[in-house]
């Protein structure tokens, strides 16, 4: 008797953590980032580590580090998916933001054209 009560003591415990494992979100689950083209260096960092929660938390630092009172200033739309404006990773690279390919150009303005030469 006191083996079965060994044995259902034993299949509960090892079925409540085999249900445990299986509702807790894993990293990649519901705190990951929500952008797969990450074109920050901070963002891109931090999703790395921590997901969204984390980049969430460097960019308010960094927007506060840099006197930015308001996260709209840059986002379009906020939370679950953080829409940039059409000006918003401009105004990341002109307050000294880094971007993953520095070699393509942040700016959203089209350059103006050479005037025609006679």
């Amino acid at each position: 008797m006191v083996k079965l009560g060994l044995l259902a003591s034993v299949s509960v415990i090892a079925g409540a953590l085999t249900f445990a494992q299986l509702s807790t979100p894993s990293a990649q689950g519901a705190g990951a980032c929500k952008h797969s083209d990450l074109k920050t260096v901070m963002v891109k960092e931090a999703c790395a580590k921590g997901g969204q929660k984390a980049a969430k938390d460097a960019m308010k630092a960094w927007a506060k580090e840099k006197g930015i009172k308001s996260c709209n200033q840059c986002h379009s739309k906020l939370a679950p998916t953080y829409d940039l404006k059409a000006d918003g990773l401009e105004q990341f690279v002109k307050l000294g933001g880094k971007l993953v390919d520095a070699k393509k150009p942040a700016m959203t303005t089209k350059p103006k054209a050479a005037a025609p030469t006679k």
